[in-house]
This record gives structure tokens, C-alpha cells and sequence, in this order.
């Protein structure tokens, strides 16, 4: 099995080059770029998490720990 990366400059391009490996028979996936994409549940820590800071129920934590935290979601 070979893997072949491409960047692609022109969003407009990302439609002619998968019509063009369909027809070839070839397997693919897209990755954008986009930052993280949060899910639902996600979303809905963050908003219980900051509820609970505003109600006195947690505290504040020190940015190197959220960095670490932030470290391994992105790399």
C-alpha cells in the first residue's frame, strides 16, 4: 500500500481530484486544516465546567496544566 499526501491551494480543485481518483477506483480520505472541532458533549463540559467555576464549585487552573492539556490534543 503506498499513501499519497497532496495540499491542495484551491478549494475549488478538492472536487476535479476526487472525481478523478473515484474513477480510478481509489481510496480516500479528506483532512482539512480546521482547528479541533469540538463534539456536542464537548460543549457541554466546557459550559458545566464554567458554570461550575462561576458557582464557586471549582477553581481556576494554572496555564501550564491547561498547555500540557492543549499539548496532547494537538500533538
Amino acid at each position: 500500500m503506498t499513501t499519497l499526501t497532496v495540499n491542495i491551494q484551491n478549494e475549488k480543485d478538492l472536487p476535479v481530484l476526487q472525481e478523478i481518483l473515484d474513477r480510478f477506483g481509489l481510496s480516500y480520505s479528506v483532512d482539512t486544516d480546521e482547528e479541533y472541532i469540538f463534539s456536542e458533549e464537548d460543549i457541554k463540559g466546557f459550559i458545566k465546567t464554567k458554570q461550575d467555576f462561576l458557582n464557586g464549585k471549582t477553581t481556576a487552573r494554572d496555564w501550564t496544566e491547561i498547555e500540557e492539556d492543549l499539548n496532547r490534543a494537538y500533538n
